[in-house]
């Protein structure tokens, strides 16, 4: 107990211990005071900056200002341009040409007279007749029903004989009909009569009358095919209803195709036409078209690939392939003709690797030997900035197809090196930043191959 502290009843006494007084209070601060507090100190902090800036204006010239900001916009504009120089060089490399041009009325008919058909005749004749109520004026439309139905291919098949009015009758719907029931339907019976000659156990269909190959290329013109324009073609205008694939088209490439497999027993078309048709086919897949159709093309190149014998095979190839590379553009074109080609056997690989060749051959007019026209691939600078990366590009791909479709760095190991060569220079001569059109796709194009060049 502390002795000298005052008592309790002292402590409750407010003459002995008074109050404190209002006057020595601390204030509280609120949370509003702090707010308003920290705006007029942000506030002041604007107020200076803005000074400093008008005071920093009068320093410099408005003209200097308007001066400079010209030359910055004008500087972008220049970088603008420059990358839409670049991007559009770039994307305006399509391939595609319109082969189809104005169609026009076939310049012969195959249609004969009816009346004198020996199997109508043998209905009108038979007890069948009664019932059909079959007469020499609705002929026609009775076997027009007859093939759209296949009784008419049926028929024929079973009787293993065709007649030559029906020959040129049905020829004649295939190729010109405007109606596609019929159209399909004529194409059915002819496949299904002409690859009948390949069956070994059943007996095979006597044809009585076969086209020619003037048949079918008059046929082909009338459709507006430009054979001897091919590398003229231009694009049709978009109101124009009477150019670009024909109806009939798919109906003419099934025929062809099975004419050509049965060439090695029935031979309707010699060497020489079976050339031409080749290289019609392969121009057929340069037109966008036609891109529906492309598995079909692809089936009528395996067709005329397989058809020729093996005494004309080599001689042929090469003549489709130096027709087809002094009449196509140099252009992307070149590589979709050459990539179009399946390389899925040997002679289809054999014919990608010939065109390929000889459309290097043309690029570089370089006709001497493998080992100098790799050497000329080799001097190609791609350092220089006036190089054509694009035409750099070009033969890359082509030379790919050249050397990888056939064994020819197998048979010239010189050719593997120069290859070799050729792939590193266009990796390393170009720099991964260089903006050239094109530079890229070489490089991107060289690197991959070199991995194969050096895993083999």
């Amino acid at each position: 107990m502390n002795m000298d502290g005052p008592l309790d009843f002292e402590n409750e006494d407010p003459l002995v211990n008074p109050p404190p007084s209002a006057e020595k209070r601390k204030k509280v601060i609120g949370l509003d005071d702090l707010l308003s507090d920290f705006y007029k100190e942000k506030s002041k902090l604007i107020d200076r900056g803005n000074r400093k800036r008008k005071a920093s204006s009068k320093l410099y010239d408005s003209d200097d200002d308007e001066r400079g900001q010209e030359a910055l916009l004008s500087i972008v504009d220049d970088c603008r341009n420059q990358m839409n120089e670049i991007c559009s060089e770039e994307d305006t490399q399509e391939w595609g040409l319109c082969l189809f041009g104005d169609q026009k009325a076939p310049t012969r008919s195959l249609l004969t007279d009816l009346d004198n058909c020996y199997l109508l005749k043998e209905f009108l004749s038979s007890q069948l007749n009664s019932v059909v109520d079959l007469s020499p004026d609705n002929g026609t439309a009775f076997l027009e029903g007859l093939l759209a139905n296949g009784w008419l291919t049926k028929l024929i098949l079973t009787c293993a004989r065709v007649e030559t009015i029906i020959c040129k009758w049905t020829l004649d719907i295939l190729l010109y009909s405007p109606k596609e029931d019929l159209r399909s339907s004529a194409c059915d019976f002819w496949c299904s009569i002409l690859l009948s000659q390949n069956e070994v156990n059943g007996a095979p269909v006597e044809i009585q009358w076969l086209p020619n190959y003037q048949i079918l290329k008059e046929a082909l013109e009338s459709y507006g095919f430009r054979i001897n324009s091919s590398q003229n073609a231009e694009l049709p205008e978009a109101d124009s209803k009477s150019q670009g694939p024909p109806p009939n088209i798919r109906a003419w490439l099934k025929f062809v195709a099975a004419c050509c497999q049965i060439r090695c027993k029935k031979p309707i078309f010699n060497a020489s036409q079976l050339e031409q048709i080749a290289e019609v086919l392969v121009w057929l897949l340069l037109d966008r078209g036609l891109q529906g159709l492309s598995l079909l093309l692809q089936e009528c190149c395996i067709s005329f690939t397989e058809s020729f014998k093996e005494e004309e095979w080599v001689s042929s190839c090469k003549n489709i392939a130096n027709s087809l590379a002094s009449r196509v553009p140099q252009d992307m074109n070149c590589l979709r003709i050459v990539e179009s080609v399946a390389g899925v056997d040997a002679r289809s690989k054999h014919l990608r690797s010939t065109i390929a060749n000889q459309m290097l051959v043309v690029l570089l007019k370089h006709k001497e030997s493998d080992e100098n026209l790799m050497s000329s691939l080799m001097s190609i600078n791609l350092k220089e900035k006036s190089c054509n990366l694009f035409r750099t590009y070009m033969m890359l791909v082509l030379a790919e197809n050249w050397l990888l479709s056939s064994k020819l760095v197998e048979e010239k190991p010189v050719l593997r090196e120069m290859w070799a060569v050729f792939l590193r220079n266009c990796f390393c001569q170009i720099n991964s930043t260089d903006l050239r059109p094109f530079a890229s796709k070489v490089r991107t194009k060289a690197s991959y191959l070199l991995q194969g060049c050096r895993s083999d």
